[in-house]
């Protein structure tokens, strides 16, 4: 998906860099402590399981997913399960961060600039794309 955005000026994109990593940061925060809680649920779910096993019990393989084109519904998800989305969220999102920093930096040049300009900026997907400079 692509949006425009348009900025006064090359230090209010820039701050508009900074505010989006600092809440991609925060979000990511909240998305790591969410994982060690499922972390510790998987390992004693892990741990059930084995027990049970061992007591004669067979583990159930019910099929609780739906793969579909590019995406699969899980329904009622093992913490394992869980742990596995969650994982994978945090690596995009991880990414996303360095993306974003490593765009800041290439753009950090443009600060430089004396001259009156507005900014409009192309985003693809959520990052910076095209970097437009309007001067007055």
């Amino acid at each position: 998906m692509s949006i425009v955005r348009e900025f006064n000026s090359v230090a209010e994109l820039m701050k508009y860099l900074d505010d989006e990593i600092a809440e991609h940061r925060r979000r990511l925060g909240e998305m790591l402590k969410k994982l060690e809680e499922l972390r510790v649920k998987a390992e004693q779910e892990k741990k059930l399981k084995s027990l049970l096993s061992k007591l004669g019990l067979p583990e159930s393989s019910t099929q609780n997913e739906i793969v579909l084109r590019s995406s699969r519904i899980v329904v009622n998800p093992t913490p394992a399960q869980e742990l596995s989305a969650l994982e994978a969220s945090i690596e995009s999102l991880n990414n996303r961060i360095t993306q974003l920093m490593a765009i800041r930096k290439e753009l950090e040049i443009l600060g430089n600039v004396d001259v009156e300009a507005r900014v409009v900026v192309v985003y693809v997907d959520g990052l910076p794309r095209i970097v437009l400079l309007k001067f007055s």
